[in-house]
């Protein structure tokens, strides 16, 4: 097949729709990326690019079609805004330069559910069917990023997403709760296709937890969703002298995160910055358990966290701090404890709990974790799904 994807973020940028598209080249397809220059997560164009015309490189068998975005956007609510407007005008002007010799359009939306709309623009040109693999579901997490709902906005985004999904042929979801929220806007056929772990050539880090403590670790990026404040508050009232809490990432919300900490007297809580991601498997082996935070927001609930597939290499029982998706793999799959995300005493308890749950069922959990990797998350039966599904154009 010759397949054109259409996704805000591709190679160099370290994203899902890289190992796909490398794979169907792999497998003998025609792969060819329509994308802006690499920004993320910075919003500030990549070392060695010039976010300026229009220009193609190619990468590993992809040819990849490049124009530019608006720099500054995780800056600016306004420019974030602007940006994807300037995702759809760059994406048509692409479309309109290329003959149409595909078989299908596929579209990574890992973010607005808009970046489909130069992928629709083909299918009125060319006839393309059009494919989508949806990771961030709207309306729900439109509303949760904090979008005023009213009589203006609800009906709009509800034209809006009704129209986008109306027009897609196949709906791949990697979260089997998107499903329900689908429905409300599209008939077409949902496919659960989640994440599966990205190939990366695991190193020693440098960095070594304390082998005469209990260590708790959380990785990964840290935003206001993570719901780090309340898991710090948390463990800072179990008062725990022999465990450790370490937050191993960075991000927007780091300041405010630590400025909790303070505030709480949370001994034993270490911020280790940002570590490479080939590291992250031995950091997590190192662990005695692994921390999934999460806001309880419809949007964000319904999700499937991506670290999972990290945490499950791993094979740590896992604490989980939230609700949702991610709240219903842990417990279903006996992988570790949950906590209500709101309630910082049970949080203090759940530490304490989690302790004992780590000594006593370890071998259940890291036997579970390699089971879900070998069935449920296993890359090659995703890949497969995924190609297997695909709507095409009839010869």
């Amino acid at each position: 097949m010759r397949i054109l994807v259409f996704s805000e973020v591709f190679w160099p940028e370290d994203f899902m729709i890289n190992d796909l598209a490398r794979e169907w080249v792999r497998m003998g397809h025609e792969v060819e990326v329509v994308t802006q220059y690499p920004s993320y997560p910075q919003s500030y164009v990549f070392e060695g690019y010039e976010n300026k015309g229009y220009t193609t490189e190619d990468w590993d068998g992809v040819k990849i079609h490049r124009y530019p975005f608006v720099e500054g956007y995780r800056d600016s609510k306004w420019r974030k805004f602007t940006n994807y407007f300037q995702f759809i005008r760059g994406g048509r002007r692409v479309v309109n330069t290329l003959s149409g010799d595909f078989d299908c359009a596929f579209v990574s939306q890992t973010g607005p559910l808009t970046v489909a709309v130069p992928a629709l623009h083909a299918k009125k040109k060319w006839g393309l069917p059009v494919n989508i693999w949806t990771y961030d579901i709207w309306p729900d997490v439109v509303w949760s990023y904090g979008m005023p709902r009213n009589v203006v906005t609800q009906p709009t985004l509800d034209w809006l997403i009704r129209k986008i999904y109306g027009g897609c042929d196949r709906i791949f979801i990697s979260s089997k709760r998107f499903a329900e929220t689908i429905r409300k806007y599209s008939e077409k056929k949902c496919v659960y296709t989640p994440n599966w772990l990205r190939p990366v050539e695991n190193v020693r880090s440098e960095l070594r937890l304390p082998e005469g403590k209990f260590n708790f670790t959380f990785t990964g990026n840290v935003s206001r969703y993570q719901n780090l404040i309340n898991t710090i508050e948390g463990f800072a009232k179990a008062g725990l002298a022999d465990a450790q809490l370490n937050i191993v990432g960075d991000g927007s919300y780091m300041a405010e995160v630590k400025a909790a900490a303070e505030r709480a007297g949370a001994r034993g809580v270490v911020f280790h910055g940002r570590r490479p991601y080939n590291e992250m498997l031995d950091i997590l082996m190192q662990s005695d358990v692994l921390m999934l935070p999460l806001m309880p927001q419809e949007g964000i609930e319904k999700t499937e966290p991506l670290k999972l597939q990290s945490y499950l290499q791993a094979g740590k029982p896992v604490y989980g701090v939230l609700n949702g998706a991610g709240r219903e793999i842990i417990e279903s799959n006996g992988l570790g404890l949950c906590a209500e995300p709101t309630d910082v005493s049970a949080i203090a308890e759940g530490f304490g709990k989690m302790m004992d749950f780590a000594h006593d069922h370890g071998q259940e959990v890291a036997a579970a974790a390699e089971n879900l990797m070998q069935t449920r998350f296993n890359k090659a039966e995703i890949v497969a799904r995924i190609t297997q599904n695909l709507k095409v154009k009839k010869s």
